[in-house]
């Protein structure tokens, strides 16, 4: 869409969005129906044991099952909002559905409220994905003659040429997702050999680290229509500046943040869990997980240029290098060598080699001379 409109194909840009609207509406169905009748095999893949298993689906039902539709077209709608350049607008309506969260949380999970326990986590996850969709749904229909985006179903219909350009970097950040997804779920299997208390410092730990991971990929996400628009109408050394002035303003804080969690690890763990041991692990699990942020950081900025710039290749090739290549086998090799403690490290390894790879590529774009006249 983004370079649509560095192109000025107006037309193409509302088609876009409208392609990218139902089709992500109609694999959400396919989703929810798939979550739904194949759960117990689901529930087996993730590793949950029979402690965790009920509890698991309680919360799958309500956010993956019933809650597909609203969390994907969530995501998609703020993303199509975001593309035509109204990051506030997009980050508005996905801040509401998380704040909301926050509330209900407690509300719907502890005994002083419904007592749902699992259940009402994803209860609450659902309600505040419902609101997010109503937020953005009610902003079209405001915006309806000042914005390019549309999700009319008339304008919907299945132009090669936009699909292909959607596929050329839809499917590659698809197949990085899904490759998270499986990189998480082996990291799961592995430590529950460790036991109950090992599974609850990982968890603990992953949750801590996505926070200046989700930033480092809002940052990387929010540059990307600004890259698409200079890229598309050649602008290439207003595209470098956009791009080294937010890394500039990303490493710093995201080098603030690791520091943070490297020293005041067992603190952070023991806001979420007073168990002493949990919050051994957890320390230690943390300190090998935030090294690799700064990293991982410069990794998502250098895949958000090359999705931008329609580099859909070179998207895949990290995705791969970053999961199948690197993190995965380093799963299997460092907790070998170093029992449930490697298991921390492995993010790191991948991302340290990405990290070089990505500067190495950037630099060669930035090379590049501007297009215009």
């Amino acid at each position: 869409m983004s370079r649509y409109l560095g192109q000025k194909k107006y037309k193409s840009v509302r088609k876009s969005s409208a392609i990218s609207f139902y089709c992500a509406l109609g694999f959400s169905v396919l989703f929810s129906l798939a979550a739904g009748i194949f759960h117990t095999q689901l529930l087996r893949l993730l590793g949950t044991t029979e402690d965790t298993s009920v509890s698991t689906w309680q919360y799958l039902r309500w956010t993956a099952v019933c809650g597909a539709v609203p969390a994907i077209l969530n995501v998609v709608t703020a993303n199509l909002v975001r593309a035509e350049g109204y990051s506030l607008h997009a980050g508005i309506g996905t801040m509401s559905g998380c704040f909301l969260n926050i509330v209900l949380d407690p509300f719907f999970i502890l005994p002083f409220g419904l007592n749902m326990g699992a259940a009402g986590a994803g209860l609450a996850t659902f309600l505040s994905n419902c609101v997010a969709c109503v937020y953005f749904f009610t902003l079209l229909r405001v915006r309806r003659r000042q914005t390019m985006v549309c999700i009319n179903p008339k304008e919907f219909s299945f132009d090669f040429t936009i699909i292909k350009g959607i596929c050329a970097v839809g499917i590659p950040a698809a197949i990085q997702n899904l490759l998270n997804v499986t990189g998480m779920t082996i990291l799961n299997n592995f430590t529950s050999g460790y036991g109950a208390n090992a599974v609850a410092a990982m968890g603990i730990t992953q949750k801590i680290n996505m926070i200046p991971m989700y930033i480092s990929m809002s940052i990387s996400q929010g540059i990307m229509p600004l890259v698409d628009y200079n890229y598309a109408s050649g602008n290439r050394s207003r595209m470098k500046k956009a791009v080294t002035f937010t890394a500039g303003i990303s490493v710093s804080f995201i080098l603030l943040m690791s520091f943070i969690y490297f020293t005041q690890s067992k603190s952070l763990i023991g806001l979420f869990m007073k168990n002493e041991e949990v919050v051994t692990y957890g320390s230690a699990f943390l300190h090998g997980m935030c090294i690799g942020l700064i990293f991982l950081n410069i990794d998502f900025l250098a895949v958000g240029v090359f999705q931008a710039c329609g580099m859909g290749t070179a998207s895949l090739v990290f995705a791969i290098l970053r999961k199948v290549v690197l993190e995965i086998p380093a799963l299997f090799i460092l907790n070998r060598l170093w029992p449930m403690y490697g298991l921390a490290y492995a993010q790191t390894t991948a991302e340290i080699v990405l990290a070089i790879t990505a500067v190495i590529l950037l630099t060669k774009i930035f090379r590049k001379p501007d297009l215009k006249t």
